[in-house]
């Protein structure tokens, strides 16, 4: 097995190439998914390890023209479930239509080799394509290179799509692709923190956060129901925050266990087997994974190239004031720029916390300070019967902003009363004695923020 211990995760790379051969080398070699669906393969690749897959084989390059012409080439779901990444182009429809002619003319051919076409590579995950059986086979058995990340993945995809026989190059220079000739779109950094849930982190941005509220977004627990629809769980699973609305950089919070479960749910439980056991079996294990109690939550800082907004991978990854173009190699491999992963995660941490995450850890002990339910009501009596039901929606995931206006609109009480409840618990520090979670917590995320150095 193949280490990688880098804290990149996502890569996207995009960018304009041109179409030469006169489009006829890459359609020649794409499927349809009418063809597909009848098994004719115009150009197979085995699927040998991904169980999830009924098929033994997939297309190189799958092919859907849309209602307006337009063609999606691009990989299929199995190809990325057994070897790792995502290919897309979108290709004009006339371009189609001039490379199924039985001769094309001059002017055809300059035509199509003329036009911009977008093509984007996505690496859903470098540690989960480290450790692919397919990743694995080729480095063992057919690479040959400098042995750094960037080249390794880059042969690796030219291994099964190589560009130059679909007559795929450089647009600008009209040269062969490499690996720096396409920018990169997207990159995302992430951290794996034990012990927390991001219902956790979203009762302590509520008490404690600096961020803006309005560009937080959460993501609650969706399940289908056979009799209302869709029934939305009250435990959130993810927590994303993003400076304004097109941003360039986007920080997140969910829970990682949940999100393997409902990838293992993707693959396994395809929509055109929907009685199989198989199916069933994946269900209930994404069932169970909802219910219970996660502890492994992933902080992740999405940097992305967005127009009109700026590029912000260029801007992070620039020591100097001037942002520096900045390529598949830089974020692999070059030295230089190794420590920015942990800058850029640093950097996001202190930027939703404030100078509360600077601070010394408290080191409590689980336990130590915390209120039981019966504690409460043994010192606080009837009124300790509220601080309970308070407690509960916290628990629960609802955050501070929300949870007061919440008892004036659903639980019957007065802004009065509300108003005189809410200083009550502040001046005597209920909230903190009845529950030290979120001293927990922000100790946690400090001991990340330390080691982020």
């Amino acid at each position: 097995m193949i280490e990688y211990n880098g804290k990149i995760d996502t890569i996207k790379m995009a960018g304009s190439v041109r179409l030469t051969k006169g489009g006829g080398a890459l359609f020649s070699r794409a499927t349809s998914n009418t063809d597909y669906k009848y098994g004719k393969i115009k150009v197979a690749l085995p699927i040998k390890y991904n169980q999830s897959v009924v098929e033994t084989e997939v297309p190189e390059l799958s092919l859907v023209q849309q209602w307006n012409g337009m063609i999606d080439v691009f990989t299929h779901k199995n190809f990325i479930a057994e070897y790792g990444y995502r290919v897309y182009m979108g290709v004009p429809g006339h371009l189609y239509y001039i490379s199924t002619l039985p001769k094309q003319t001059a002017k055809q051919t300059k035509l199509t080799a003329g036009t911009k076409i977008r093509l984007e590579i996505n690496i859903p995950s470098v540690s989960t394509l480290s450790t692919n059986k397919m990743f694995e086979e080729f480095i063992v058995g057919k690479y040959e290179g400098d042995g750094s990340w960037s080249d390794m993945i880059w042969k690796y995809i030219m291994s099964h799509h190589d560009w130059e026989a679909y007559g795929i190059r450089q647009y600008e220079l009209d040269s062969a692709l490499g690996k720096n000739d396409l920018g990169l779109a997207q990159v995302d950094i992430a951290q794996n923190i034990h012990g927390r849930l991001v219902k956790d982190v979203l009762e302590l941005v509520g008490a404690t956060g600096f961020y803006a509220r309005k560009n937080m977004h959460l993501w609650t627990n969706t399940t289908a129901d056979g009799n209302t629809g869709i029934t939305t769980y009250q435990s959130p699973n993810g927590i994303e925050f993003r400076k304004g609305k097109k941003s360039s950089e986007i920080y997140k919070f969910y829970d990682k266990e949940l999100q393997l479960a409902q990838t293992y749910y993707n693959s396994y439980a395809p929509i055109y087997t929907p009685s199989s056991a198989e199916r069933r079996r994946t269900e209930r294990i994404l069932e169970v994974m909802e219910q219970k109690d996660r502890t492994m939550l992933r902080y992740e800082v999405s940097l992305r190239r967005v127009s009109s907004v700026g590029n912000a991978i260029d801007r992070k990854y620039s020591s100097a004031g001037t942002p520096k173009k900045i390529y598949l190699t830089d974020i692999l491999d070059n030295t230089i720029y190794s420590r920015v992963p942990q800058r850029v995660l640093k950097d996001g941490l202190l930027s939703i916390f404030g100078s509360e995450i600077e601070k010394e850890m408290t080191n409590i002990i689980i336990g130590e300070e915390e209120m039981t339910d019966t504690d409460i009501l043994q010192e606080y009596s009837t009124k300790g019967l509220k601080f309970l039901g308070i407690k509960y929606l916290l628990d629960k995931g609802m955050t501070n902003d929300a949870l007061w206006p919440h008892l004036v609109k659903k639980g019957g009480l007065n802004y009065e009363v509300v108003r005189r409840l809410r200083n009550e618990m502040k001046e005597e520090g209920v909230i903190g004695k009845m529950n030290d979670n979120h001293i927990r917590t922000m100790d946690t995320l400090r001991g990340v923020y330390n080691d982020l150095q």
